[in-house]
């Protein structure tokens, strides 16, 4: 009888975030199908060289990916990996657990994350596992700012990552800057305030929970971020977790508590040797590419769980989204010759890949044909 090895099912978008897992996979050779939900593949995720005989369907709307796991279940053989890519998917399968945990291994395996995407829950529960978390509270924009029981600075961020973006991330130094951050535009209603940590440093820990254990790789110390203090990580250095005075028993009891499996990520705010939780992501992110690039494929991890990984030698790696970090030389905060320094000290690049080009040779290909185009509509 032939052998039937592991495989996984992605539900993700067109962003680096779903290309990190299907890079990490196919380095590892593992069997993969991609849903992909987006309107148009901006980063041409599927264009993945690791993805040349694999199954990839396209969906409008997350409500669409059941009909397609529903077909997979008649499939024979062991069961698929469910690894969601961004928070709406990750909601969805949640919410679905119970119908799909009986075909396919999902986050929970049967259970429900549920409230704990909220981050006020997460906090809370954080707080119970042992971490040590900033002071908060929930905040309608509706609500009477003199009603405030925490003083500024404060950080203003959505209460659930579904319902917000990074847009609507703000740090206000008193009423007045809170009053305009609100009146931006904006579909979020529900906010979770904290005060606000003057941080040394951000460090956002990549790690897997398997049957066997709960691994956390190592963790990215964030020397920029594009929009500063608040926007994404644009420049940093991954280093092994030993290097980050880390609770890594809380974190590890805060998923059992969850009963979560996968890849995952956990950010914390540095600040006088104290290590303040932020959020968990209950789904594979960019950075996580990371921990593939120093030696430590949580990916192939998770599929595999007798995977032996040699913890030794994972070393440190500079990581670099050069799209947005130029950014601070356009706008003359960091010297061109500092960012070249920097750029060829990179061995992790979120926006490209050398061993699968093709996405990134795909969408400048794309850019420079619509700008050309363009061109020539106006001439």
């Amino acid at each position: 009888m032939e052998k039937v090895f592991n495989s996984v099912i992605v539900v993700g978008d067109s962003t680096n975030n779903t290309l990190s897992i299907i890079r990490s996979l196919g380095e590892a050779n593992i069997e993969q199908t991609l849903i992909l939900k987006c309107d148009k593949d901006i980063c041409f995720v599927a264009e993945s060289k690791y993805l040349k005989n694999s199954p990839i369907y396209h969906i409008a709307v997350i409500e669409d990916c059941m009909p397609i796991l529903e077909q997979m279940k008649k499939n024979t053989g062991k069961k698929k990996y469910l690894i969601c890519s961004f928070d709406e998917a990750a909601v969805f399968i949640d919410e679905n657990e119970s119908i799909l945990a009986p075909f396919f291994y999902t986050p929970t395996r049967g259970k429900q994350i549920g409230e704990l995407f909220n981050k006020d829950k997460q906090c809370k529960l954080a707080n119970e596992c042992g971490l040590v978390v900033p002071k908060s509270q929930n905040f309608h924009r509706t609500e009477n700012l003199d009603d405030l029981v925490l003083n500024y600075p404060i950080l203003l961020k959505p209460l659930n990552s579904v319902k917000g973006e990074k847009s609507d991330i703000h740090i206000c130094h008193n009423k007045i800057e809170m009053e305009k951050a609100l009146l931006m535009e904006s579909h979020c209603s529900d906010f979770i305030l904290q005060e606000f940590i003057d941080k040394e440093y951000e460090i956002d820990c990549i790690g897997v929970r398997t049957e066997k254990e709960m691994y956390l790789a190592g963790g990215i110390r964030k020397i920029r971020h594009y929009p500063e203090l608040i926007g994404a990580g644009a420049y940093g250095l991954f280093q092994p977790i030993e290097a980050y005075d880390i609770n890594t028993q809380a974190v590890e009891k805060f998923l059992e508590r969850v009963n979560y499996y996968g890849p995952f990520s956990i950010e914390f705010l540095h600040k006088e040797n104290k290590n303040y939780f932020m959020e968990i992501n209950f789904r594979n992110e960019g950075l996580a590419y990371a921990a593939t690039a120093s030696g430590a494929n949580l990916h192939a991890l998770y599929i595999n769980p007798d995977m032996v990984i040699d913890k030794k030698q994972i070393h440190k790696v500079y990581m670099m989204n050069y799209s947005i970090d130029f950014l601070y030389v356009k706008n003359g905060t960091l010297s061109l010759w500092i960012w070249i320094r920097d750029l060829l000290r990179t061995r992790c690049f979120i926006n490209i890949n050398f061993k699968d080009l093709n996405p990134t040779i795909c969408y400048y290909r794309n850019k420079i044909g619509s700008k050309f185009m363009a061109f020539k509509k106006h001439r």
